[in-house]
């Protein structure tokens, strides 16, 4: 019976090497025939995040920026033509007042007594005129005499005439339509040549001076349009036409003195103010895309359009420039989408997977923000 018992375990043994192996190779066998699961795709799980813009149509006009000063489209200081006291003033300040408007009256009393001498001896010499006529026609009195007395008419009509105008540099008028400044004398004060009485100026309509370099000078021309804007209010532009440009080129500067009208309706726009003139030169819509985009390679420049979610670079030629922004002449198409921004370390044909819009050249792109759209 001990004889029997390695028998036994041999035979216990092998059973269990045969049941082990049926084991292993039914598992072996359903591993190489179960059915296998979809890999993920390397197109989505490698592809980079970026932000894409659409080319489109911008405007790339060449803009000219210079300093300008207000003047007024007419302007003039009153001021009086004689030595005399005011006797009367017939404005307020900041008053519109037209053409021929009384604004002030100077003491007249010397020549209006002239006026009135020269009138009474105007009349007596017509009448002994009209009294001599007769006696010639008779033969009772020469014609030299009748000559001499038409002669003291004229004399005295020119005394007329000079006590006239003696009166109307004595009243002092507004030369033209416009608004008065302040009043810078009061009645009673004797004026002077020269002494102001008040400035008036036209300003619905002002003039802007400022200087163009002479290389512009092909370009800029009477008819160019500008556009104003001060200090006091950014946001409100100015519209107006270049008027004269200046016979002369500043030789120190290299620049021409140019001046522009402005509609200037509702006064805004004061004399001596400074202001920051744009002319528009060569207006241009062109195909634009942010310069960030970009990618230079030596001499070259090129772009990553997005066909099927896959970065193609694509050669461009550029032009213009704005602040962010470059002008494409040739290369791409309007309404393309291109990548704008996470270009570092893309490469062609690399997939990409859009995580928003470019927002403008102030905005930074974090791949581990959400994805953003701007409208």
């Amino acid at each position: 019976m001990s004889e029997n018992r390695p028998s036994a375990l041999l035979r216990s043994l092998a059973f269990i090497l045969v049941t082990g192996g049926v084991v292993a190779g039914g598992w072996v066998f359903l591993k190489r025939h179960e059915p296998t699961a979809a890999k993920p795709s390397t197109a989505v799980k490698g592809a980079a995040p970026v932000l894409s813009a659409k080319v489109a149509k911008e405007n790339y006009a060449l803009d000219l920026d210079a300093i300008g000063t207000v003047r007024s489209f007419e302007s003039i200081d009153i001021s009086s033509n004689v030595n005399e006291s005011v006797t009367q003033l017939s404005f307020n300040d900041g008053d519109f007042v037209k053409k021929g408007t009384l604004l002030a009256l100077l003491s007249d009393s010397e020549e209006q007594a002239m006026l009135a001498s020269a009138k009474a001896t105007l009349a007596e010499e017509e009448r002994e005129i009209e009294r001599l006529k007769n006696l010639v026609k008779d033969g009772a009195a020469p014609e030299a005499r009748l000559a001499e007395r038409k002669t003291l008419a004229d004399i005295a009509k020119q005394k007329i005439f000079e006590a006239e105008a003696k009166l109307a540099d004595r009243r002092i008028t507004a030369p033209f339509d416009g608004w008065l400044g302040l009043r810078r004398i009061s009645v009673g004060a004797l004026v002077t040549p020269g002494t102001v009485i008040a400035s008036l100026d036209k300003i619905d309509v002002v003039k802007i001076d400022f200087s163009v370099p002479e290389t512009y000078l092909g370009t800029v021309k009477p008819g160019t349009s500008i556009t104003a804007r001060t200090d006091s209010d950014r946001e409100r532009r100015y519209e107006g036409k270049v008027s004269h440009l200046d016979s002369r080129i500043d030789p120190v500067t290299r620049s021409i003195p140019t001046r522009a009208e402005v509609p200037n309706p509702d006064l805004a726009l004061k004399p001596g103010m400074l202001v920051m003139v744009r002319l528009v030169l060569e207006p241009k819509m062109s195909l634009s895309i942010p310069e960030r985009a970009l990618v230079p390679i030596g001499a070259k420049a090129y772009v990553f359009a997005i066909e099927d979610s896959l970065a193609k670079r694509t050669e461009v030629k550029t032009g213009r420039r704005k602040p962010g922004f470059v002008e494409i002449t040739s290369g791409l198409r309007e309404g393309q989408l291109i990548v704008a921004d996470g270009i570092v370390g893309l490469q062609d044909g690399a997939a990409v997977k859009v995580a928003g819009d470019y927002g403008g050249p102030v905005k930074a792109f974090n791949p581990e923000q959400p994805a953003t759209t701007t409208p």
